[in-house]
């Protein structure tokens, strides 16, 4: 009896599985092994070798692509040129305590408040580089250029008639950047004044002249070392003399600008001592000729008016030399102080053609064409074998229909079908 009761008990139903109690059917992964839930490396070579035309095919194609442009790249040369501004001593400097840390901090943001250097600091020196003025006269200047049958400015090199190839592909592959170019023009209308001229009045370039300031921005770049006060200036260009003619202007024109602004107070002084002494002059010249008639018709003044009146005359006489005078010496003093200012900055290395291009670097371009043409196959392997994988199964079929039925047209929907 026992033996039965144990085999009918046996022969129940089993107890339930640890869980939720739903049937095994429904309970996901309920019957399958692990291995079956797991991408082993096997699976990943064997799609790899399922799809190695598709991969090598794209390979072959972006590292074609690649070396192309690697070898049709227009060559670019940099040139250099290292300028420093010279220490210059001047007084009116903060009390000892303050003037070490303030000063040495608001240094860095191109602020001097006066002791050992006052003035523009080589923080600053970046942002004379390339502002408008600079950029301007330099734009202005005349170079020579490897694609030009004769020396032109720069303006006239930017602004000359493009060719029937350049027209071609600026309506056609380069549309886009066209229309960009042409509506930021109509947006930004009349350029901002770039200065002022020797009479004061605003400079504002023409429309080739702002398009060629543009165009110059690109090419020049500098740096400041801030332990040296040394800054490197860097431009670019299609030539290894062209690189060079430009470092070589910008230089220029950086010294100019730089020596400007530094003594731009002084020259302002010199410029009112030297119309205050002219006027002295003109005063004094016109004291002495009435001192002079007066002594012509009155040889010996008797009367008590004229002894008055001649005194009086020689009074402003006298007074007139000493402005002269003193006038004078603040005029020579004036010139000595501009002098003394000029030049505040040294070349220290003179810029050169460089030898070799800086740009492009054709095996780095290669390189990477190769390394990202493969991730780009293999990745188009793993969708595709995806997509295999998900149209055999019925339901990912039914989706993948309709995907193709909403975003392709009729006949290329046959065409696909077919396929």
């Amino acid at each position: 009896m026992s033996s039965s009761s144990d085999a009918n008990h046996s022969d129940g139903a089993a107890d339930p599985p640890p869980g939720d109690g739903a049937p095994d059917a429904e309970r996901p992964g309920y019957g399958r092994s692990p291995r079956e839930d797991e991408v082993s490396l096997l699976d990943i070579l064997l799609v790899l070798a399922r799809h190695k035309t598709l991969i090598l095919r794209t390979v072959l194609v972006f590292t074609l692509l690649g070396a192309t442009y690697a070898l049709l790249a227009p060559e670019e040369f940099i040139s250099e040129a290292r300028v420093v501004r010279e220490a210059q001593t001047e007084g009116g400097g903060l009390p000892g305590g303050i003037s070490g840390g303030l000063a040495g901090g608001l240094s860095g943001l191109g602020i001097s408040l006066g002791g050992a250097a006052s003035g523009l600091t080589p923080a600053a020196f970046p942002d004379v580089l390339q502002s408008r003025e600079v950029r301007l006269a330099v734009v202005r200047d005349t170079f020579r250029f490897s694609d030009a049958k004769r020396p032109m400015t720069y303006v006239e090199y930017v602004n000359r008639p493009p060719g029937a190839l350049s027209q071609i592909l600026d309506y056609t592959l380069l549309l886009p950047w066209t229309l960009k170019s042409e509506l930021g023009r109509v947006i930004s209308g009349s350029p901002a004044p770039a200065g002022t001229t020797k009479t004061g009045d605003p400079v504002i370039p023409s429309e080739e002249e702002d398009e060629a300031l543009k165009a110059i921005s690109d090419k020049i770049s500098a740096s400041v070392d801030e332990e040296t006060g040394l800054m490197t200036i860097s431009t670019t260009a299609a030539t290894p003399q062209l690189a060079a003619s430009f470092s070589e202007t910008f230089l220029d024109h950086f010294t100019t600008r730089v020596r400007e602004i530094r003594t731009q107070k002084v020259r302002e002084r010199l410029q009112f001592v030297e119309d205050r002494f002219r006027e002295a002059e003109h005063e004094l010249e016109r004291a002495e000729d009435e001192l002079a008639q007066f002594l012509e018709r009155n040889q010996n003044p008797t009367t008590a008016t004229l002894q008055f009146r001649r005194d009086r005359l020689q009074r402003q006489v006298s007074f007139k030399e000493q402005l002269y005078s003193n006038l004078q010496s603040q005029l020579t003093q004036t010139r000595l102080d501009l002098q003394r200012r000029q030049p505040v900055t040294t070349v220290v290395e003179r810029p050169v053609p460089p030898i070799e291009p800086s740009a492009p670097n054709r095996t780095l371009i290669v390189l990477l064409s190769l390394i990202v043409s493969s991730l780009i196959g293999i990745g188009a392997a793993f969708v595709k074998s995806s997509v295999e994988r998900t149209r055999d199964d019925s339901e990912g079929g039914e989706k993948i229909a309709e995907i193709r039925d909403q975003l392709l047209p009729t006949s290329l929907q046959e065409k696909t079908k077919t396929g």
